[in-house]
């Protein structure tokens, strides 16, 4: 049987078919970055209980299938968008404790200060990591705590460096791991808000007094 003809031009589709210039699985991507941004304005903003799925497409001009063509849920956008300022903090962090450049105390303050400028650059990354994804639902904060132990080894790698046997080097860095998770908190909701560099130093402070390094000259 022979096949008709294409009525108005219209050309066969599929996945390679260019459409504006993208190819469709460039199309597909450039959504899925939409989303991405349109979640972190909306639950950076109002709030991830506030925002709608109608909320997120219209802010990224999306249909709604293919915002499920991306995310099955709300909640799977909350935690892509979770784990990509999870991840830069954590780059950013150990970039600074790699930073061979500088003795310890001087890595610590260094990792201290490109976590929270990080994070305070932008209220809505401060707000999604601080808040919005924080006890949601119990798969998530096993996917969150996951996260949060990853960024614990790291500390706990630099901790060790300092020769400190009184200090439980694992446990120190959870303690300061959750302190500044609640700067950050604090950062967020308070009607005035800490500046970054106090932020930074006291957090800094803990790490150099436990581990004592104001008392051996050998380490600064």
């Amino acid at each position: 049987m022979a096949t008709k003809p294409a009525r108005n031009g219209a050309q066969k589709k599929g996945p390679g078919r260019m459409y504006g210039g993208l190819s469709a699985l460039e199309r597909r991507a450039e959504r899925r970055e939409r989303l991405i941004e349109a979640g972190l304005e909306l639950y950076g903003t109002v709030g991830f209980a506030k925002t709608t799925i109608p909320m997120l497409c219209s802010a990224s001009g999306v249909t709604a299938r293919h915002f499920y063509e991306e995310f099955e849920s709300r909640e799977a956008l909350l935690r892509e968008i979770y784990d990509r300022i999870a991840a830069n903090a954590l780059e950013r962090v150990v970039a600074a404790l790699r930073d061979t450049g500088r003795d310890v105390r001087g890595r610590i303050r260094h990792s201290n200060e490109a976590y929270f400028r990080y994070l305070t650059s932008d209220p809505r990354l401060a707000r999604v990591y601080a808040i919005e994804a924080v006890g949601l639902n119990p798969e998530l904060e096993t996917h969150r705590r996951a996260k949060r132990e990853a960024f614990v080894k790291k500390m706990t790698k630099a901790a060790q460096r300092v020769d400190e046997p009184s200090v439980d080097s694992r446990l120190l860095s959870a303690a300061i791991a959750g302190a500044a998770h609640d700067l950050v908190l604090e950062w967020v909701v308070a009607t005035r808000r800490p500046s970054v560099e106090k932020m930074i130093d006291t957090i800094t402070n803990v790490w150099v007094r436990t581990l004592q390094l104001d008392r051996e000259p050998a380490l600064r």
